[in-house]
């Protein structure tokens, strides 16, 4: 098979799994928030950055060296395998240690017993995590979707039946989130180890991992760098404003982190193991990355454009009317999640053609922006000025990130760029004016039936406009989900 339709064949794929986990994960965010209510939920939030920290960390950035190399021997797989594990263990240890410390810092005595228990996530993960990394390299996308359902399927109904059922609070999340690890990695131990040549023997020869492990640190340096970047406003709101304002700062994050999350890698998570095989070839990275920019931002604008203006309805349908007061929060995050979409493709282009040290410096940079804005817009005492401030800053270090890296990979594509991104912004903001006149004039009461009648609104509408004006990228994005191209 071609790596044209290989690529088309796991975007198919992907998008499979990513709809149905994030629909199954939205379904949990929604139950918990009205189940547990802002003050816990904000417990959540600290647990979930504690989740992400042990994904991040659960390999050295190993994996991405796996996929990044295009031939890799058995004893360097065997010594990165127990390599792994080893750390895994370490840094449930150092986890388990410094949780009092997290605890005091949040001023959340409960936070000690569910981090140190969390933890466990970095002693499980590492034993089917290579064998995953190298389905991704060889672009075997149906195993993986696979999993990655039945799994989040069964993490997730753990965790409603004990937060809904058995008043498990935030103890619900930790324990389903174990329950979904297991499950997601006990069959590709089974598959790995059933292989003769994914296997691991024993033995290990530091020798054969030093390059991958130097070039893993990098990427662990950048995902560290990255993972504060991120996060730093959820974790500052929590020291400064304490756990009720970040659970309503996190909801509203989490909602419309949603599509980013698991809408985009439909596309970016196909997109590294491609760009790897065409590393060299400037001009067909350029297309690539041109390509997977438009239909970000085809998708993502009208999305954001139609929550903006069904937040009022939706939040309260959704959630309760205790949250209602997120509704201009939520409307603030769609601008800044409409640019943070924009910088996954570049993430995966520059560890595609071995810059890991790029993203590095780039993260390291950011680390003396990003909590410096935060903190100062922290100190007013209302989250909606950190969604603004965080939002403007997106916008500018996604230009700032073109001038200083993209291009130079690429090449210059600045008109192309521009183009891609903002004429989906304009056709949104289009179809916004057009569904708040419609809107005005409804008399329409139920607010279920309002907002499935402005989606269906809104689709109709920016339909109708990709079709009249962007007919070219309808054809293009129709060829390659029918094996035609996308590089």
């Amino acid at each position: 098979m071609s790596l044209k339709m290989q690529a088309a064949n796991s975007v198919k794929l992907t998008s499979l799994s990513t709809i149905i986990t994030g629909v199954l994960q939205l379904i949990q965010l929604i139950v918990l928030g009205r189940v547990l209510g802002p003050e816990v939920f904000g417990i959540i939030a600290l647990i979930q950055i504690v989740i992400q920290f042990a994904h991040m960390y659960m390999d050295m950035g190993i994996t991405d060296a796996i996929i990044q190399k295009k031939k890799i021997s058995q004893v360097e797989l065997s010594s990165l395998y127990w390599f792994s594990i080893v750390v895994g263990f370490i840094m449930f240890g150092l986890l388990f240690l410094i949780s009092p410390l997290i605890a005091g810092a949040f001023q959340q005595p409960q936070l000690k017993e569910l981090v140190q228990v969390i933890g466990i996530s970095f002693v499980i993960i590492p034993f089917g995590l290579q064998f995953q990394t190298l389905a991704t390299k060889n672009l075997e996308f149906a195993n993986i979707s696979k999993h990655e359902i039945i799994s989040t399927f069964i993490g997730v109904t753990v965790t409603i039946i004990l937060a809904s059922y058995f008043n498990f609070g935030a103890w619900s999340l930790v324990v389903g989130h174990i329950v979904m690890t297991v499950f997601r990695t006990a069959p590709w131990v089974v598959i790995g180890f059933v292989n003769p040549a994914t296997r691991p023997t024993l033995q290990f020869s530091w020798s054969a991992v030093k390059g991958s492990v130097s070039f893993g640190m990098y990427r662990l340096g950048t995902n560290t760098a990255n993972y504060f970047n991120t996060k730093i406003d959820q974790i500052i709101i929590g020291m400064m404003m304490g756990p009720q304002i970040l659970g309503f700062y996190s909801m509203a994050m989490n909602l419309i982190m949603q599509p980013i999350q698991k809408l985009n890698p439909m596309i970016t998570k196909v997109s590294f193991p491609v760009f790897s095989k065409i590393q060299h070839e400037k001009a067909r990275l350029q297309k690539g990355y041109l390509f997977i920019i438009k239909v970000i931002m085809t998708l993502n604008a009208p999305m954001f454009g139609g929550l903006i203006v069904l937040a009022p309805f939706l939040i309260p349908v959704l959630l309760g009317g205790e949250w209602s007061n997120i509704v201009p929060i939520v409307q603030i995050l769609c601008f800044y999640a409409l640019f943070r979409a924009l910088g996954n493709p570049s993430g995966s282009l520059f560890i595609a053609v071995g810059k890991v040290r790029w993203s590095f410096y780039w993260q390291i940079a950011l680390l003396f922006v990003i909590p410096i804005v935060v903190y100062f817009a922290s100190l007013t005492g209302e989250i909606a000025i950190v969604a603004i401030a965080m939002g403007a800053l997106r916008f500018a270090l996604f230009f700032i990130n073109y001038f200083a890296r993209i291009r130079l990979i690429i090449g210059a594509c600045l008109p192309e760029l521009l183009k891609a991104i903002f004429v989906p912004i304009f056709h949104s903001a289009i179809m916004m004016l057009l569904l708040a006149v419609l809107l005005s004039q409804l008399s329409v009461t139920e607010e279920t039936i309002l907002i499935i009648v402005t989606v269906l609104m809104g689709g109709a509408i920016y339909s109708s406009l990709l079709l009249i004006f962007q007919r070219n990228l309808v054809k293009e994005v129709k060829g390659f989900f029918v094996k035609k191209a996308l590089v």
